[in-house]
């Protein structure tokens, strides 16, 4: 009985192609070392918290402060123009009755021209802003992405995830945010950020 249960034992093993060896220290230890191979191949993987470096990067603050002054100092100019539009509208609903009707007509059609134009150009010159400031920004993303993917490869690491979309992080080694921020910034440390206000 113990013969035919070793040889039907024998067929399933030669049938699933497994064989059989006396173990040995040198079979145990490439075992281990293919186990802790495989298992270094398959978790090859880094996070990144995008937003946090952006936020607290010193060229991101730069840039940010630089358009908060730029915008600020639009507002004040339209705020100027309006207010200069505002007296000049009162001025002429003031002459109606001295210039008469069609006079009037006329200058509060310029005048409305005159607004119009003030407001295209207004808005002309928060598009060229908002341009710029989105031009810098895509600079940096583009420069952090290639940071990131730099340091990934010196760490041999083959799959990078946004912070944000991870569930749990078990493993504080696998997070390359505060690395990749301090290199971010040595980079972009000698970067001129010039946002363009109008042409």
């Amino acid at each position: 009985m113990i013969l035919t249960n070793i040889f039907f034992l024998s067929i399933l093993i030669d049938s699933n192609n497994l064989y059989f060896a006396k173990p040995s220290l040198n079979n145990l230890e490439t075992y281990k070392l293919s186990f802790i191979s495989n298992n270094i191949e398959y978790n090859k993987i880094g996070i990144v918290d995008f937003r946090k470096i952006l936020r607290n990067s010193n060229s991101m603050k730069i840039l940010g402060n630089k358009f908060l002054i730029a915008e600020k100092k639009m507002r004040h100019k339209i705020n100027l123009k309006q207010s200069m539009l505002k007296k000049k509208e009162k001025k002429i609903l003031k002459e109606k009755i001295q210039i008469g009707i069609e006079k009037h007509k006329l200058k509060m059609e310029s005048f409305k021209q005159e607004v119009f134009e003030i407001q295209r150009n207004d808005k002309k010159e928060r598009l060229i802003l908002n341009n710029s400031f989105q031009k810098i920004q895509k600079k940096l993303k583009d420069l952090l992405a290639k940071i990131i993917k730099e340091i990934s490869m010196e760490k041999n690491i083959n799959i990078v995830l946004l912070k944000e979309h991870v569930f749990l992080l078990n493993d504080q080694n696998t997070d390359l945010t505060n690395e990749v921020l301090k290199s971010f910034n040595k980079k972009t440390k000698n970067m001129k950020i010039n946002i363009i206000i109008s042409n």
